[in-house]
């Protein structure tokens, strides 16, 4: 009979392996994405003592996303010294680490220590967890937020836990709104809705409508937008409605519904080959069972949902990834309870080469596979540095990047703006961005340099000269 328990060792290596996978060289590289840049800059400017209820992107207004992974940022970088890659990412890192814990308590305590180490395995070793561990992204944050509200909730449902747990869930919710708005009911109130819909239950249903709870999450997740509101108007908020919810619902580049299917199954690999073996005798097996149903309702809610969306992308399920991680685990727990002796060993050498994979990717080779995204930025913002004297613009359009590492905001000009600029400036420079060494750009006094590769392998960033410029540069 196999131990009821895994060796010590092995929760210990899926420790050390995960803490490597989320922290191992965090802040070497520099922002590898305009999104950890768009959250990286109003960073900037809090920590210089900037407006912390208004943030700011390129000198402008930008509240497309709730503040709380800016504020978690800036406090971080306070902590640090300085705003850098480290403690603009250190949060979505701990948020990993967090989520991590939560399932892999949750699993141990309903399914054993089997499948609670293989769901956190599991977990550690998905591409799109992984990568997002690491990334100055709201993402994360959403996950551990979500997660551990859900988890929370579902412990006062069906463990008839104390009521405190229930207040914790709606004021980690009221977090997660302030996070990314209210698309966290998506992960946590809906599943709650629909699973006390299937099983009619006294105490989810209550659960449901405790009015402390509601005032708690309305006081957490709307006290900033209401802040905001009260300032500027509750206008402000039309492009936001616009851009971030119905373009993405009804656009016209709607994405298959099947697409999220296949991001899980190339994220779960090879733990998602476990769906074609005996399917339906394993939902046979595990129908009955409500602490299985939980979390597979709240996974098939927000897949439902995101499916019926236009804009598609793997990130936005991430809140639901450690619950398929859970439902993987609980598999696999199964099978080291009847297989054979070789599967047994196989299963728990892959349980450890998977993660230990992504460690020694993150640490040794990531640099190298995404150099073409971050080689010019260091020298780029030396660069920046050395000429803040002179005016700096861009062309039409300009990765955030540049933005953050010139630290300081660059405003973008359109043809009429540039010639303005040219005739009441006398000197200044302009970047532009191109894909094309062909690309029309505008005629200039004098070219100064040209960074490349650009944050693509194709691109190329350009700095031009107008005026005095030239001769002051040169």
């Amino acid at each position: 009979m196999i131990k009821r328990e895994p060796p010590k060792l092995l929760l210990w290596l899926t420790l050390l392996l995960g803490l490597a996978v989320f922290f191992w060289g965090l802040g070497a590289i520099p922002l590898l994405t305009f999104n950890e840049a768009r959250r990286a800059i109003p960073t900037q400017a809090m920590f210089a003592g900037g407006d912390w209820l208004l943030p700011q992107l390129n000198g402008e207004l930008y509240i497309a996303k709730p503040p709380l992974l800016y504020w978690l940022t800036t406090a971080a970088s306070h902590v640090l010294g300085q705003v850098n890659e480290w403690s603009v990412r250190l949060p979505s890192a701990l948020a990993a680490l967090i989520a991590v814990f939560a399932v892999y308590r949750y699993a141990l305590r309903r399914f054993g220590a089997w499948a609670a180490l293989f769901t956190a395995q599991v977990l550690i070793a998905n591409t799109t967890f992984a990568m997002f561990a690491r990334r100055a992204e709201i993402e994360m944050l959403l996950t551990a937020l979500c997660l551990t509200a859900l988890l929370a909730a579902l412990h006062y449902i069906q463990e008839q836990a104390g009521r405190r747990w229930l207040l914790l869930s709606y004021f980690l919710l009221g977090l997660a709104v302030l996070a990314k708005g209210p698309l966290a009911l998506i992960f946590v109130t809906l599943p709650l809705i629909a699973y006390a819909l299937a099983y009619r239950e006294t105490r989810a249903w209550q659960a449901l409508r405790d009015p402390v709870g509601w005032a708690i999450l309305l006081l957490v997740g709307s006290a900033w937008f209401l802040a905001v509101s009260a300032q500027l108007g509750f206008d402000i908020w039309h492009a936001t409605l616009q851009r971030d919810i119905v373009n993405k619902v009804g656009g016209s580049d709607a994405k298959p519904f099947y697409n999220y299917f296949l991001w899980i199954l190339a994220d779960f690999f090879p733990a998602s080959l476990l769906l074609f073996i005996a399917p339906f005798a394993v939902w046979k097996r595990w129908k009955p069972d409500r602490k299985i149903i939980a979390p597979l309702v709240a996974i098939l809610v927000p897949l439902l949902i995101f499916t019926a969306f236009s804009n598609k992308h793997a990130k936005y399920l991430l809140p639901a990834y450690p619950l398929i991680a859970l439902l993987f685990g609980k598999r696999l727990g199964e099978l080291m309870e009847t297989a054979r002796p070789a599967l047994r060993k196989t299963l728990i050498a892959l349980g450890l080469l998977m993660p230990f994979g992504y460690a020694s990717f993150y640490a040794f080779a990531e640099a190298r596979v995404f150099d073409y995204r971050h080689t010019a930025l260091p020298s780029f913002a030396q660069w920046a540095d050395s000429i803040r004297a002179t005016p700096l613009y861009a062309y039409e359009r300009l990765d955030e990047r540049a933005i953050y590492y010139a630290n300081h905001a660059i405003p973008l000009l359109d043809k009429t703006e540039l010639e303005k600029t040219r005739a009441t400036t006398p000197g200044f420079l302009l970047l532009i961005e191109s894909k094309k060494s062909d690309a029309p750009t505008p005629q200039a006094d004098c070219e100064i340099r040209a960074f490349k590769p650009w944050l693509d392998r194709r691109a190329t960033l350009t700095v031009l000269g107008f005026g005095t410029a030239c001769a002051a540069i040169r």
